[in-house]
């Protein structure tokens, strides 16, 4: 039997480069996979994973022949896939580095049921065990039985053009904006239940796209998940309210003492320019753009948080979501304490001066006076909203 010719004007090898950006245009998902060496923990962030069989629940993952994880899952033989979610863009970056640093410091882990670590808050983990190994260019291909599996709610990291982000489609964000805005605006009371299929009729969109956006509305503790009826609208009470601002204080006092004296001239700069742009949305005592001071409320005091370097205390503060905690009592509100605002003020000015005992008097003044507000516009729309 003759070689087979090469069609008219082949011409020489593929160019790798033009590859790379070709295939950049293909969105995959993004894990972390993880195994034990020697008892040392190992992890890298992968792209290339997919399912190979349901009977038996097999994984194909591909990992590059030069990496030290490679190596380490090879001799342990087991291995964890941990799916990332769509805001551990960072833990991504962390493991894609090269290098000998400690990548699990600070991470949360826990041991699975293989002995491998397992990354907390990740959206879902297979543990593995390597059933065969091929070699495939500079990678090598792990063919492995899934031995456990867990997942929890939530949407993906995905990676794009070299880059990690969200993966959200059209209308699924568009149904989450139009919930968001209607519990928002008291168009649903407080614990009514949301039904899936109901909501999906009213909308004429697919179940999949309301379920969706209930679970990212769990994530803004917006909607809340009760065993015997499903999604209903979280109910905000004096006592909820009070409970999350006490929660910021706390958060915003810990992040004074990690910051110190250390805020650049630049940095003060900015929170002075930060705290104005509060002010500018507050005109003869009352709100003149109430989504927009929440906006430049939540930038102000985010600033600090942010300052730290620490990105576990800010992911702690985001997840108090505390605009739409704002957005629905502060439209009840008619007379805003004007103290809010020069608050702002007296706290850069105690920054400035690395006056950390004046920094602690005017947060906890500040968020007495935040409480009292929340308080008057949650009464004011009947104590519960």
């Amino acid at each position: 039997m003759s070689a087979v010719e090469p069609p008219p004007g082949a011409g020489p090898a593929f160019d790798a480069t033009v590859f790379r950006r070709v295939i950049g245009n293909f969105m995959t998902g993004v894990v972390v996979i993880t195994t034990v060496d020697d008892g040392a923990p190992c992890g890298m962030t992968v792209s290339a994973v997919s399912s190979l069989s349901l009977e038996p629940p097999m994984l194909l993952v591909c990992l590059s022949a030069a990496s030290a994880t490679q190596e380490a899952v090879l001799r342990s033989g087991r291995f964890a896939v941990n799916i990332l979610a769509e805001h551990q863009g960072h833990i991504a970056e962390r493991f894609a580095r090269a290098g000998s640093e400690d990548k699990f410091a600070d991470l949360a882990t826990r041991t699975g049921r293989t002995g491998v670590p397992l990354l907390a808050d990740v959206l879902a983990t297979v543990e593995c065990r390597i059933a065969e190994v091929v070699g495939g260019g500079t990678h090598r291909v792990f063919l492995a039985e899934a031995v456990h599996a867990e997942a929890t709610e939530g949407s993906p990291l995905a990676y794009f053009r070299g880059e990690f982000g969200k993966f959200e489609l059209g209308l699924d964000a568009e149904v989450y904006r139009r919930l968001r805005r209607s519990i928002l605006d008291r168009r649903f009371g407080a614990d009514e239940p949301l039904q899936v299929e109901q909501l999906a009729a009213q909308l004429s969109v697919s179940p999949s796209s309301v379920y969706y956006a209930l679970t990212r509305l769990v994530g803004d503790k917006l909607v809340s998940r009760d065993p015997q009826r499903g999604h209903v609208v979280t109910p905000l009470d004096v006592a909820t309210s009070d409970d999350v601002l006490d929660a910021r204080l706390a958060i915003e006092l810990g992040a004074a003492e990690l910051v110190g004296d250390r805020l650049s001239a630049e940095q003060l700069r900015e929170l002075r320019e930060l705290a104005a742009a509060t002010g500018s949305h507050v005109r003869d005592g009352r709100f003149g753009d109430v989504e927009g001071f929440i906006d430049a409320s939540h930038a102000f005091h985010r600033f600090l948080v942010d300052a730290t370097g620490v990105r576990s205390l800010v992911d702690a503060y985001e997840r108090l979501s505390l605009p739409d905690l704002l957005a629905r009592a502060l439209p009840g509100v008619t007379d805003p304490d004007p103290r809010l605002i020069t608050d702002h003020v007296d706290l850069v000015e105690a920054l400035e001066r690395a006056d950390l005992p004046a920094v602690r008097r005017v947060l906890t003044a500040h968020n007495e006076r935040a409480k009292a507000v929340q308080r008057a516009g949650i009464e004011r729309r009947g104590g519960q909203l």
